[in-house]
């Protein structure tokens, strides 16, 4: 997984990323039936589907559905995530008894949905949520797949974060020729998530906790820029990435002067 994801992150389409960590949780990591990824408003009881594996599940409900409004207001993860913000990856069965679970509308629901009783919710972010699950036709998940998933989380949500700020980069960097002016320079897209955050004025360590990484990663990712922009500073890097078309120029009392904060 760890090579997987580090690889992912290098990709310039890190949003086709998710469908192969759900085949390797389904896989040897967790041994699931379903994988499924969401972004879930709880202000509105409404939520989209984002990912789903394997084929058949994608089928009977496509990435871009609703998710059922029954397993928002109702499913034993999803209330607990919306009410507490925590983090914590979690089992049904660590919030309510089995037998107990087996009895409400949630799972009934669950069960006709995607045909599975038993789930592992791993959250990405709690404000708004966007989280996975990893769930089960029959049985449960044991105390060793929690402890695999806690050991995952970090690295899920340094994929997420990588993918909505590249995301973000794409938006306002101008279109293809960013990407491609980019590219000549051999800057990878993990590169240009970093610049852009240098851009807004972070410090490293500001960067670190945007990505969820290591302040020394952000380190060896700004020595890199430096280098390909033939920079000596990190203002030199985001003014020479604004005269290449890479970042966007700040539009006149737009922020911009790429002064560290935290």
């Amino acid at each position: 997984m760890l090579e997987l994801a580090s690889a992912l992150l290098q990709s310039p389409e890190p949003k086709a990323a998710w469908s192969l960590i759900g085949r390797q949780l389904l896989g040897p990591l967790l041994r699931g039936d379903v994988f499924t990824r969401v972004d879930v408003d709880y202000t509105r009881s409404a939520g989209r589907m984002l990912d789903i594996e394997p084929e058949p599940a994608a089928r009977q409900t496509p990435p871009g559905s609703d998710v059922h409004r029954t397993i928002i207001a109702e499913h034993p993860l999803a209330v607990h995530y919306g009410r507490t913000g925590t983090l914590a990856p979690l089992r049904v069965s660590d919030l309510m008894p089995s037998r107990a679970w087996r009895r409400t509308v949630a799972c009934a629901t669950m069960r006709e949905v995607f045909g599975t009783t038993h789930a592992l919710g791993v959250p990405l972010r709690s404000r708004p949520f966007r989280g996975l699950s990893v769930q089960l036709a029959d049985g449960d998940f044991s105390e060793r797949d929690v402890a695999v998933a806690r050991r995952l989380q970090p690295l899920l949500v340094a994929l997420d974060r990588h993918e909505r700020h590249l995301a973000r980069w794409r938006e306002v960097s101008g279109g293809p020729g960013a990407a491609g002016a980019a590219a000549g320079l051999g800057i990878t897209p993990r590169e240009l998530v970093v610049l852009t955050a240098m851009a807004d004025g972070l410090t490293a360590a500001g960067i670190a906790r945007r990505l969820n990484i290591a302040v020394r990663t952000v380190g060896k990712h700004q020595e890199n820029l430096y280098r390909k922009l033939r920079a000596s500073d990190r203002l030199g890097a985001v003014l020479t990435a604004q005269r290449l078309g890479i970042l966007p120029v700040p539009r006149s009392g737009e922020g911009g002067d790429a002064g560290p904060r935290g």
